[in-house]
C-alpha cells in the first residue's frame, strides 16, 4: 500500500498487490489524483472492494461463475437443464439484478408466476436447481445468506392429482397389432415387457443382446438434447436384464430382416430415431386401435409404457398367495433402487397385500 507523485504529471497515484481468490499476487496501480490526501482516500476504497470483491455481483455473473463450476461436474444433460432452468430465473428477475439485492420476498414472487404458467412439482424443480446456485454462492463467500431457503412451494389442497397412466397386459393386446412397422413393433414390445427408459432403448446396439443367454445389457442412454449416447441417468441404471424368450425371437428375427453389423443402433441403424417419431407413431397406433376396437385404451405417454411395465411385473409378484419374484427385483429390472420403486409404485401392491392375508389365514385355520 503506498502512494506517490508523478514528477512527470504534478498528480499523485496510488500502487501494491493483493492476494486473489485463487492465491496469486495481483497488481494495481491508479494515477491522476490531483492531491496526496485523493489517491489516499482512493486506495483505501480500493482495498475495502478488494475484502468484498463479489459484493456487486449480478445475478447474471453468478449464473456464468456457478456454470463454469458445475460444467465438469455434472452430466451433460443435466448441465443443460441448469443452463435453461436458471435462465428462466435470469429472464424473470434480470439479469442485472445484484444477488445481495434479491430477497425471500423477491424470489416467491418470481415463483409465483412460473407456478401460473406451469405446475407446482415444476415449480417446486425449478426452485431446486436455483437453490444449490445459491449455495454454492454461499459456500463462496459472495453471499452472506441463502435468500432462497425459506421460500416454500405451496400447491393447492383442492387440486387434483394426476393419476399415474399405465396399460394392463389386455389393453397392451389391444394396441399392439395396430403397430404394423416391424422396428416400432419391437420398441413398444420393448418397452413394455423390458421397462427400459426411452433413451436406454434408443442406444441398444446389438451389441448389447445376447441372444445365447437371452439378456439385453444396459450401459448408456441416447441423449436427444445433445444428439449422442451418454452415460446412464444413475448407477442403478447400469444392468444386464433377461429377455422373455418370445421377445428374443423378436429381436432375433428382426436382426435376420435388416442384416446389419452389430455395432448399429436397433432402432434407427446409423442413428437412433427421434423421440418425436416415436411419440407420433404411438399416438397413431392408440387412435388407429381404438377406432377398430370396441374396447377403448386410454391414450398414455412414451414413458408409460415403463410404468405399464412396472404394474405388470408388480401386478403378478404374487399369484394366488404364491410369491414369484420381489419388488427388489422389479427395481433391479427397471434400473432404480428400492426406494424409489416404493415411492412411485407403493399404490401398485394390493395382490401382495392379499397374499400377505391369505397366508395369515392359513396359518390361523380352525382344525
Amino acid at each position: 500500500m503506498a502512494v506517490k507523485k508523478d514528477t512527470k504529471t504534478g498528480t499523485w497515484y496510488f500502487y501494491g498487490s493483493y492476494k486473489m481468490m485463487n492465491g496469486k499476487q495481483k497488481q494495481y496501480k491508479k494515477r491522476g489524483f490531483p492531491k496526496k490526501k485523493d489517491a489516499v482516500k482512493a486506495e483505501i476504497l480500493f482495498r475495502a472492494d478488494i475484502k468484498t470483491p463479489y459484493k456487486n455481483l449480478t445475478l447474471e455473473e453468478l449464473f456464468t461463475l456457478y456454470s463454469e463450476y458445475t460444467e465438469k461436474r455434472i452430466k451433460d444433460n443435466t448441465y443443460n437443464t441448469q443452463t435453461r432452468v436458471l435462465q428462466r430465473w435470469i429472464d424473470i428477475i434480470g439479469k442485472d439484478t445484484l444477488i445481495k439485492k434479491i430477497t425471500t420476498s423477491s424470489l416467491e414472487d418470481a415463483l409465483e408466476l412460473m407456478i401460473r404458467k406451469s405446475n407446482s412439482n415444476t415449480a417446486v424443480n425449478y426452485l431446486n436447481r436455483l437453490n444449490k446456485m445459491f449455495r454454492y454462492a454461499v459456500q463462496k463467500g459472495y453471499l452472506e445468506t441463502n435468500p432462497c431457503a425459506p421460500v416454500e412451494v405451496i400447491k393447492n389442497p383442492n387440486a387434483k392429482k394426476n393419476e399415474m397412466k399405465y396399460w394392463t397386459l389386455d389393453q397392451f393386446n389391444l394396441f399392439i397389432p395396430f403397430v404394423t412397422n416391424p422396428m416400432y413393433n419391437l420398441l413398444f414390445k420393448n418397452q413394455f415387457y423390458n421397462g427400459t427408459r426411452i433413451g436406454e432403448a434408443l442406444a441398444l446396439t446389438w451389441e448389447d443382446i445376447d441372444f445365447e443367454n437371452k439378456t439385453i445389457t444396459i450401459n448408456k442412454t441416447w441423449s436427444k438434447d445433445l444428439h449422442q449416447v451418454t452415460t446412464p441417468k444413475t448407477n442403478n441404471s447400469y444392468r444386464t436384464i433377461t429377455i422373455p424368450s418370445f421377445l428374443c425371437d423378436n429381436f432375433k428375427a428382426y436382426k435376420e430382416l435388416l442384416d446389419v453389423p452389430d455395432k448399429s443402433f436397433i432402432f434407427g441403424i446409423d442413428t437412433p430415431i427421434s423421440n418425436t417419431a416415436v411419440r407420433t407413431y404411438l399416438l397413431r397406433a392408440i387412435k388407429a386401435a381404438n377406432q377398430n376396437n370396441e374396447e377403448q385404451i386410454p391414450t398414455i405417454r412414451i414413458h408409460d409404457l415403463r410404468h405399464s411395465c412396472a404394474s405388470y411385473m408388480i401386478g403378478n409378484m404374487v399369484r394366488d398367495g404364491s410369491s414369484h419374484f420381489s419388488l427388489y427385483d422389479v427395481a433391479k429390472r427397471l434400473g432404480d433402487n428400492l426406494s424409489t420403486v416404493l415411492s412411485v409404485y407403493a399404490h401398485w401392491l394390493p395382490q401382495a397385500d392379499k397374499g400377505i392375508a391369505k397366508f395369515m389365514d392359513k396359518d390361523n385355520a380352525l382344525d
